[in-house]
């Protein structure tokens, strides 16, 4: 037999009765024909007609029948009929039966002294075929061995494996559950509200629509039968909030606004996601767990429950389990969990609130860490929906990111809200955009030079016009997030290697390690430069205190990786590698206070020419560079034929629109990479489609055209081709020594000559 359970809440006027979708635990196969019949636990009011039913995707149609004088709601997930499998004999007799004549006997029903009828029959055939080894109502309290569906979709698994797997598993088959509705109880801690001496707060309820209302009665309903609340005399009361789904549908959330602001916060630190997925190094096998209602594993505490108390036009009730909306109950839970797992997690499993991944090199050790996290968790009291869980995969997703055994890159159902939404026209949904795409910012090379047009946008006085500098943002955003690298993670036995580059725009990082024999991107890193950061290009020695200012940003933004290793910093300014030296006497202020905190890593500079940090080039002047008119034909000998069609602009273009004096550009001598040579490519490919379509040009920004380099972004060159200097070492004097003056950057002579042009038309 199987148990049936409702699919979506009922409502069953009295004396109504309807036909109720509902879920068949278990496996039974589809267009199995199944007898139902209600199950003796149902209230007597209920009522259920013996009918034959044909499952069909999982799903079998069940007629109720309210027989009280009140209204009857069914709520989702609740047991409503046993669905018995009919055997093939059954219709073969009922064949049999029909070839001969029908007679009188034949129509008396059971038990009326005449033949018993076919129905009789049929039930009499399908409790013959249930052997007394089978459960005969699986899913009814517990998950049986029987209906305990594994999920292998996508598994790297052997057969053998997974019988090893399913077999841990069935051991365990008291803690998983089919639905959220079921969750455990622990006892190892009860969420309480510290409101000091605040005066109880009374708020009145909301109106709501019909449609509303009847959500809003099956879930109170619900909620009572699965004691997760009672009926309530409190002084506090909050009000029910009714609101619309995505797909349509209705949430019942509850407005705990005013007694979150006089509650004392919980401060219990989060674990940063960047640590988390870093940990998942090495690891090969991966294994998710999702805990069942999480919240509603942890009871309330006696003296707290009064103050969760909610109104609704169908009373006031209280919780007995920490409820959702409350301040502090994020931390609380994160609490719970940590100390659950306190000595298995960094090393067996990571955890965020009720999301749970074990991970391992090997299959025989992550049988034997899984099944330490089940213990945990069976101890605890916990359930787990086995729906949501996934086993032994190679990948698995996880925090919005997808994890990998070679790296990590951003969950394509994440990525779908900020790549279709729409165009922002207020602060708010300006807001809106660039906190979705930050989320994803290690994975953006330049983020910070591509969303600075946006970014200004937040300032005051600046008005929602269309521009096309922010349209060019917007678009070059989504188009990154489509195709993103795949970041390595961290090895720690391995030295790192930290590429930096400054702009008058923005400084840019970038984190790699030679893993395999060739360098990967562990992460990126930009920010703008604000205020009187952009006003120390014009100083005497402003060139080297913006590229020293980027050297400093990018230590302390990637500390966490670099505190207490040798590692190799590369830069594009040789100077600096004067400025780093142990025996240099600056006399700038400013530079001698960075070097001095910069003396207390380990590392050594290598002086590289801005063509060979084509990747970190980029990110300091991604933005320039996409607004200006580059030449293509450095860019356009490296790609295929389908990426050079793309890279040409619509429309007829002037040769005083683009020539060789253009911007330069990094140049790659193989194929360009979508990790971190093709990123400057697919940006200005976009921008320039974004910029054609609007019938714009982009203004030309000349400056001087450097050698072409034979250097590979993708494989910079050795520390020995390059400037070298250790921290403590007298460094080899600069090119530029001779002539008493530092070499300027391009780009910077670009932006000279432009605001020399400037005022000469002024």
């Amino acid at each position: 037999m199987y148990v049936t359970r409702i699919a979506s809440a009922v409502r069953l006027r009295p004396g109504g009765q309807a036909l109720v979708v509902t879920d068949v635990m278990g496996q039974a196969p589809d267009e199995t024909t199944v007898l139902i019949e209600g199950l003796p636990e149902l209230d007597a009011n209920v009522k259920i007609a013996r009918t034959l039913c044909t499952v069909h995707e999982g799903k079998a149609v069940v007629e109720v029948c309210n027989a009280s004088t009140e209204d009857l709601v069914l709520s989702k997930g609740t047991a409503l009929a046993a669905a018995t499998v009919v055997p093939k004999s059954a219709f073969d007799s009922l064949n049999a039966d029909q070839e001969r004549p029908t007679t009188e006997s034949d129509q008396m029903p059971s038990g009326s002294g005449g033949r018993t009828t076919w129905v009789d029959s049929v039930i009499s055939a399908a409790a013959a075929a249930t052997t007394p080894s089978q459960d005969p109502m699986p899913g009814l309290d517990t998950a049986k061995e029987a209906e305990l569906d594994v999920d292998f979709t996508d598994s790297k698994l052997g057969g053998e494996q997974r019988v090893l797997f399913a077999d841990l598993l069935g051991s365990f088959r008291d803690m998983f559950v089919e639905t959220c509705l079921k969750p455990g109880r622990t006892d190892l801690l009860e969420f309480s509200i510290d409101t000091g001496t605040q005066a109880p707060i009374k708020q009145r309820l909301y109106r709501v629509s019909q449609a509303e209302g009847d959500v809003m009665e099956a879930e109170v309903q619900q909620y009572l039968e699965l004691n997760l609340i009672r009926l309530s005399t409190s002084p506090w009361a909050s009000p029910v909030l009714m609101i619309r789904k995505p797909d349509g549908g209705i949430r019942f959330c509850i407005d705990y606004r005013r007694l979150n602001a006089v509650t004392i916060k919980d401060c219990y630190p989060m674990p940063l996601i960047d640590d988390i997925l870093d940990v998942l190094a090495g690891a090969k096998l991966f294994s998710t767990m999702d805990i069942a209602s999480g919240y509603w594993n942890v009871p309330m505490a006696a003296d707290s429950v009064e103050k969760t108390a909610f109104t609704c036009k169908y009373g006031l009730f209280e919780w007995l389990v920490m409820p959702f909306g409350l301040c502090n109950a994020v931390p609380v839970f994160e609490r719970l969990m940590e100390n659950v797992l306190v000595d298995l997690k960094w090393r067996t499993c990571l955890v965020y609130l009720d999301d749970c991944v074990v991970f391992s090199s090997d299959f025989p050790t992550h049988l034997v860490r899984l099944k330490q996290v089940l213990e945990r968790f069976r101890a605890a009291g916990f359930k787990l929906k086995m729906k949501k869980c996934r086993w032994g995969r190679d990948q698995v997703a996880f925090l919005g990111h997808i994890v990998t055994p070679s790296g990590i890159l951003p969950n394509p159902e994440k990525v779908k809200a900020p790549i279709n939404v729409a165009r922002p026209h207020d602060l708010h949904t300006v807001r809106a955009f660039l906190g979705l795409t930050s989320y994803f910012r290690r994975y953006i090379p330049g983020y910070a030079a591509i969303s600075a047009p946006i970014e200004r946008l937040k300032m005051k006085g600046v008005e929602f016009v269309g521009r096309d500098d922010c349209e060019a943002a917007f678009l070059q955003l989504k188009r990154r997030l489509v195709e993103p690298p795949i970041l390595a993670y961290p090895d720690a036995s391995k030295r790192f290697k930290l590429y930096v580059d400054s702009s008058r725009l923005a400084v840019g990082a970038c984190l790699m390690q030679n893993i395999d024999g060739r360098d990967r991107v562990i992460a990126y890193a930009s920010k703008l430069l604000v205020g009187s950061e952009r006003n120390w290009i014009n100083k005497q020695d402003g060139v080297s205190e913006i590229e020293c200012w980027g050297i400093v940003w990018a230590t302390r933004k990637f500390r966490c990786y670099l505190d207490r290793r040798e590692f190799d910093l590369y830069t594009d300014h040789n100077a600096l590698t004067w400025v780093f030296s142990e025996g240099n006497r600056t006399s700038n202020a400013k530079l001698a206070r960075w070097a001095m905190e910069l003396s207390q890593l380990r590392f050594k500079v290598y002086h590289k020419p801005g063509t060979a940090m084509g990747h970190v080039d980029g990110l300091s002047r991604l933005h320039t560079q996409t607004v200006c008119a580059v030449s293509l034909s450095e860019l356009v000998k490296d790609v295929s034929s389908t990426e050079r069609e793309s890279l040409v602009p619509v429309g007829e273009r002037s040769s005083s629109d683009c020539d060789d004096a253009s911007v330069p550009m990094p140049v790659v001598n193989e194929e360009p990479s979508r990790v971190v040579a093709g990123a400057l490519e697919d940006a200005l490919r976009v921008a320039k489609q974004a910029l054609a379509e609007v019938g714009e040009r982009p203004a030309v920004v000349t400056a001087k055209k450097p050698p072409a380099s034979t250097s590979n972004v993708l494989n910079p060159e050795t520390p020995d081709e390059g400037a070298t200097v250790s921290v403590g070492e007298a460094p080899a004097p600069p090119e530029s020594a001779s002539t008493g003056t530092e070499a300027l950057d391009p780009e910077y002579e670009a932006d000279a000559d432009d605001e020399t042009s400037e005022e000469e038309e002024d």
